[in-house]
């Protein structure tokens, strides 16, 4: 089976929990979902930069509405539908116009949804590192 044949019933089973358990609206077409190799993936977030290997699990496209996810993203995962409902949330803050200062604000509500999700629909424990959570979380231009 193909990882895009379910894909229409899981975007809009999460959009509707994201709907029914966020502040954010969800009455809009589903997004878009694309799978590449971890090294495309890598590669279209942060081009010839360095960055860590296998660090990117996921990515939203504002100008394309696409989600990108790598093409090992599995459904049966919690790690991995818990990187697909964060996102969710970067397109719902999106078609929310939600205004942010900086692209990294965006991450102040995606993280805390996600572990949110991951323990709620899951029980999947994931206590991220608050003070990386603050650095990357907030603007500040000197760190980029």
């Amino acid at each position: 089976m193909d990882k895009y044949d379910k894909m229409k019933e899981i975007l809009t089973a999460l959009m509707i929990w994201l709907g029914a358990n966020t502040p954010l609206t969800s009455d809009f077409p589903l997004p878009k979902v694309l799978f590449l190799s971890q090294e495309k993936l890598e590669h279209m977030f942060y081009g010839d930069n360095e960055y860590m290997p296998d660090s990117l699990h996921g990515m939203y496209h504002r100008d394309t509405d696409t989600i990108y996810l790598p093409d090992d993203w599995d459904r049966k995962n919690a790690w991995d539908m818990g990187v697909l409902v964060h996102e969710m949330v970067h397109y719902l803050q999106d078609m929310n116009e939600m205004p942010f200062a900086c692209s990294q604000e965006m991450e102040k509500m995606a993280w805390p949804i996600q572990q949110f999700y991951l323990k709620k629909v899951w029980d999947y424990e994931w206590n991220y590192d608050g003070l990386w959570f603050a650095v990357i979380s907030n603007c500040n231009p000197e760190l980029y």
